[in-house]
């Protein structure tokens, strides 16, 4: 995970909410890493149906859509996942990290510029919270998909990746 910092170094509280979200996008992408080819067509058993890949397209369109909402520019540029054939563990990991970066991108001006959002009470940190925990739930969703179909994830991701990320940073585990 590259080390960005905001374009305001005066302010540390908006380097740790941005350091925070490319935190997150950087356990998904992690977790893209790590599992099996065979693990995208997998199902959580008595859910709704969705696939960890079109879990994964999901968590990528929600990150658009609410992008889009707020008129973040450059969205257009975003590809959304249809509902064709689902999308390549490539494809994927280039939309996290282009979504990824558009609400980094939004977030700062937004925070920096003490700018209201549109719904959660005008507070983008809440949104990027309300993304945060969103996509925490489908994670979760894909590691029990991923165990229920015998391919349970490994302690250096489903501990070290998915949790102490949280605690010592992505750095320690991104490349390994």
């Amino acid at each position: 995970m590259s080390e960005k910092t905001s374009r305001n170094p005066a302010d540390p509280v908006l380097d740790q909410v941005l350091d925070s979200w490319r935190l997150n996008n950087a356990i998904n992408l992690m977790l893209l890493d790590a599992i099996p080819a065979r693990g995208f067509a997998a199902v959580p058993l008595a859910s709704r149906g969705r696939t960890v890949a079109q879990q994964f397209a999901h968590m990528h369109k929600v990150r658009v859509g609410w992008l889009r909402f707020h008129g973040a520019p450059g969205t257009k540029k975003l590809r959304v996942f249809g509902r064709g054939s689902p999308p390549t563990r490539r494809e994927l990991k280039s939309a996290f990290r282009a979504s990824g970066e558009a609400v980094a991108d939004f977030i700062e001006p937004a925070l920096a510029d003490r700018k209201r959002i549109k719904m959660f009470k005008g507070r983008a940190v809440r949104w990027m919270v309300y993304l945060v925990s969103h996509e925490s739930h489908h994670r979760g969703q894909i590691a029990l998909a991923l165990k229920q179909a015998g391919m349970r994830l490994p302690d250096k991701i489903a501990i070290n990746a998915l949790w102490y990320s949280w605690y010592f940073g992505a750095k320690r585990y991104a490349d390994r």
